[in-house]
């Protein structure tokens, strides 16, 4: 008969699966519903980006993750125990550090790409990748008949890797919820900025400071795992539906740009000739192209005007909405990483 402490961890691990199948499910809806994104990017359809990489890897590894643990708990043959575990583990580990790297994306690009944040962002990254490294030769697993599955044990191995992880990420989220109010502003873009940040440092809060504290703890390896599975998923879909949302804001339709002006329909005049009606066809059109350039300043937002063909009234641009949007421009210049 199993002692209570035995029982208790027993109960914990069946916690600790429904929690992985629970993020496992969730993930993978996510994955699937958003491959769109990634899909208009490989045909051409938005422009490609070198972060885009990055994004990819975050998500990449964090399904492998998913896909080799599910196999792993499951499967109810004897397997390579040590080889499943290593395998979650530097998937896992990498794809978390991954989803990091493009929190270091957003907090430099807006600073302006200033050298002192990239250089703090850059230190603290580095960090994180060598506490991965450390993290994935740490740990132990066997496979156990009684369990039918491979226990796993050791992990209180990993509390310095998740604490080292836990700062990294809230120094760079402060780096760039610092530079978000910097650049305070009343634009679209801004508050698309800000409670992005704010949900970011909510993530990070709910699922990484639970495993630090359990970690320490060390109740058993099941509870020291438990936030492991909430802590990837959340925080990779956080960073990527971020990036997501600012590369389709700053690559939208080029004509619906303040800087680019669609083009009138044209009209039709009617114009007599031997006694007959003849419709001529008159277009004008009128564009204003601004082009961005790093180290210059922000251009002045073109006013609209009026087209003499139409006579259309058409109110010029308050000081007031030229800033703004002037503004916005210099965010999305910002941006374009």
């Amino acid at each position: 008969m199993a002692s209570p402490s035995e029982q208790y961890a027993l109960e914990t691990s069946v916690r600790f699966l429904k929690v992985m199948h629970t993020c496992a499910g969730l993930y993978l809806w996510e994955y699937v519903t958003t491959l769109d994104f990634e899909w208009e990017v490989y045909t051409g359809r938005r422009p490609w980006r070198w972060s885009f990489i990055v994004y990819i890897a975050a998500r990449t590894l964090a399904l492998a993750t998913i896909i080799i643990s599910l196999v792993g708990f499951n499967v109810t043959r004897e397997y390579n125990c040590n080889l499943w575990f290593r395998s979650v583990l530097i998937t896992g580990w990498f794809g978390a550090a991954f989803a990091s790297f493009l929190l270091v994306l957003r907090g430099v690009a807006i600073w302006g790409r200033d050298l002192r944040i990239v250089g703090i962002s850059g230190v603290f990254l580095t960090a994180n990748m060598v506490g991965s490294f450390y993290a994935v030769t740490k740990g132990h697993t066997e496979w156990s008949p009684a369990l039918n599955t491979c226990a796993i044990s050791g992990t209180d191995d990993f509390k310095w890797s998740i604490t080292l992880n836990f700062v990294q990420d809230f120094v760079l989220l402060g780096i760039m919820i610092l530079g978000v109010l910097h650049k305070r502003n009343a634009t679209h873009l801004w508050n698309m900025l800000y409670f992005q940040g704010l949900l970011w440092i909510l993530t990070a809060i709910m699922t990484e400071l639970p495993s630090v504290a359990l970690s320490f703890k060390n109740i058993n390896d099941a509870w020291n795992l438990m936030f492991q599975y909430p802590h990837l998923t959340l925080m990779v879909i956080a960073s990527s539906r971020a990036y997501r949302d600012i590369f389709q804001y700053i690559t939208s339709d080029q004509d619906s740009h303040p800087s680019r002006r669609r083009r009138k329909p044209p009209r039709m005049r009617t114009v007599p000739r031997n006694g007959r009606d003849v419709q001529v066809t008159v277009t004008k059109t009128i564009e204003f192209d601004v082009e961005l350039r790093l180290g210059e300043g922000v251009p002045a937002v073109p006013q609209r005007m009026e087209d003499e063909e139409s006579g259309s009234d058409v109110h010029e641009l308050t000081k007031e909405e030229q800033r703004m949007r002037s503004l916005e421009l210099q965010l999305k210049q910002d941006l374009e990483i």
